[in-house]
Formats: structure tokens, C-alpha cells, sequence
């Protein structure tokens, strides 16, 4: 799923040729001073469009044109103003940009690639494969080189990809929300997608790659997949992906009934840390650390939490004091 794309000045460009051709009988045969002032000024309106060089008013036009800056801090702005953005000119007009001075516009560049793979033609892919090549090679790796060669190579061997047991679902991150791509058709699905979250990198939530969590964990033998989700240092849910079921999420909104009673209140302010830790037949455990608040002493909590797939009931199992 890819966020809808903006409305680009030449389709505007060629709607009001459209329009400007329909008045073309009658203004070989009538001179435009004969019509009246509001189609007057409709004819100079279309006349003005028409005269503009394509992508002259369009802010993507003018971001694009930003790549080619001398100044590197104007081409990493204008790198991630189009991040968002579904323009068909981007993987070409970032493609020199492989090969920036400039360590963190190299990787944004692989990033703005690699996730327009679907949408790069195949007599391209080629161009683009020894393009990010080349620039591993005379830089060195790093994981958004390898999650763009991944991506158009269709092949998801690397770190930057999960696979679900029988190959066919990947995940990856695109947009800083967990992807899967369905390998049976080429299509992909943006988990948790919302048209108002568009161009809002804060609060979205990000895949969680810190060393002592799983960011992805895949059923070992359905199709379902736990994705730990950051929204901030101290909040993470759980978001569990199923095909073609709604999106269910555990979070420190929903949890606390699976714990109750609760001594005191739950300190939000301080955080609340979710882990999916395993698969037991279609149950997901999962291990939340927690602390309450009561007379303005905090008590740390942990507990293991049990999601049934089939039920979707989450129940408790343990709960402890940590301090």
C-alpha cells in the first residue's frame, strides 16, 4: 500500500487543456472581447497555465530540483520532503545522490530507491542494481544499501527482512511502520497505515531495534507475525499481523484489564515495555514490564501476558513485583 499520491501541477496543466480546447471552436469564429468578464477570465486563467513550464508551481518540482543543490544540507532536506511522496521521477532524480559526499544523503538515496522497488520498470533495475553496487563498493555497506538491493532483487536474505516460515510473507520497515510484502503477487501492505499520518514522522511509530528485543516475530508455522512497535522511549505495543484480518494491537491502553487489580496507578509517564517472547501453539506470550503509582511511591511490576489467536482474549499468567 502505498500513501496517496498529491495532486501533481500537470495534471492541472492538462485539465485546463482539456477545457481550453473545448472554448477552441468557438474562439476561431468569435473574438474573446465578445465573451462575457467571467469567461474572460477563465480563457486568461487557462491561457497562464498553459504557458507555465511543466512543474513550474509544483512544491515536488521545486524539492526535486533541491537534489541537485550545492549545498548539502538544502539535498538532505529536499531527500526527506519526498520521502512521502509517490512522484515516479523520484528513484531517478535521487539515483546521483548514490554517490554523495555526504554519508547520510547516500543512505537516504539507497532508502528512497529501495522503497520504490515495485514501481522501478524492469529494463531499469538493472542501472539501479549496479548503481547501489558501485556505491557499496567504493563506501562500504550499511543495512538501507542492503534493504534497497534486497528489495530490488527479491531477495530477502538479509537483516533488514523477516521471513515467515514458509517464504511466501516478508516484513520490512518502510515509512517507519512494519511492511509485508506478499511474495505470491508482489503486493505489499503498510501495517497501521493512515491517510492524516502522512508526512508525520512523530508520533508514528518505528520498528524497534534495540539488542535485547525481537523486532519481528513470525509464527513457526501460520501465517501471523508479532511486530514490536516504538512510539517513544518509554512506549512500545504490540502490533500482531494476520492476512486479510484487522490489525491487532496490544498496548498499555488495553492491557491493564489482563492485570488487574492494579495497586495504585500506572505510571505512564514513566513507561510501560512490551516483548513478544514466543509462539506456544496459536498463543503468543508476552513479557510487559510496568510500574504503579500509589501516594507517590512507584512500585516496578513485570508480568506474562498470553494472546490466544483464536479467542482474542489476553489473560494474565503471572504477575510479580521487580523492586
Amino acid at each position: 500500500m502505498t500513501p496517496p499520491a498529491k495532486i501533481e501541477f500537470d495534471t492541472v496543466k492538462y485539465f485546463a487543456l482539456l477545457i481550453g480546447r473545448c472554448y477552441q471552436e468557438k474562439m476561431m469564429n468569435h473574438h474573446v472581447l465578445s465573451y462575457s468578464p467571467g469567461r474572460r477570465l477563465l480563457l486568461t486563467a487557462i491561457f497562464l497555465i498553459l504557458s507555465l513550464p511543466a512543474g513550474a508551481t509544483s512544491s515536488e518540482g521545486l524539492t526535486l530540483a533541491e537534489l541537485r543543490s550545492s549545498d548539502p544540507d538544502m539535498r538532505i532536506e529536499a531527500l526527506r520532503e519526498i520521502m512521502t511522496s509517490s512522484d515516479p521521477r523520484i528513484p531517478e532524480a535521487v539515483l546521483p545522490l548514490l554517490r554523495d559526499e555526504g554519508e547520510s544523503i547516500r543512505r537516504l538515496a539507497a532508502r528512497a530507491v529501495g522503497s520504490r522497488w515495485g514501481e522501478i520498470p524492469p529494463t531499469l533495475l538493472k542501472k539501479f542494481d549496479k548503481a547501489l553496487r558501485r556505491t557499496r563498493s567504493e563506501f562500504g555497506d550499511n543495512d538501507m544499501l542492503a534493504r534497497a538491493l534486497g528489495l530490488l532483487n527479491r531477495d530477502y536474505s538479509g537483516p533488514t527482512f523477516a521471513r515467515s516460515p514458509d517464504s511466501r510473507w516478508v516484513v520490512y520497515e518502510r515509512y517507519n511502520l512494519p511492511c509485508v510484502i506478499d511474495t505470491a503477487n508482489g503486493t505489499e501492505e503498510l501495517v497501521g497505515w493512515a491517510p492524516e499520518r502522512q508526512g508525520r514522522f512523530w508520533p508514528l511509530p518505528i520498528l524497534a531495534e534495540s539488542p535485547d528485543t525481537t523486532p519481528v516475530l513470525w509464527h513457526p508455522k501460520s501465517h501471523m507475525v508479532a511486530c514490536n512497535v516504538e512510539f517513544s522511549r518509554q512506549c512500545n505495543a504490540i502490533w500482531i499481523w494476520r492476512p486479510g484480518q484487522p490489525l491487532r494491537i496490544i498496548s498499555p491502553e488495553n492491557f491493564v484489564a489482563a492485570v488487574r487489580p492494579i495497586d495504585g496507578k500506572l505510571a505512564m509517564n514513566v513507561g510501560v515495555e512490551f516483548k513478544a517472547k514466543q509462539w506456544q501453539g496459536e498463543t503468543l506470550l508476552i513479557e510487559v514490564n510496568y510500574i504503579t503509582e500509589k501516594k507517590e511511591n512507584l512500585t516496578g511490576w513485570t508480568a506474562t501476558l498470553r494472546w490466544d489467536a483464536k479467542t482474542d482474549r489476553l489473560t494474565a499468567t503471572a504477575k510479580a513485583k521487580t523492586d
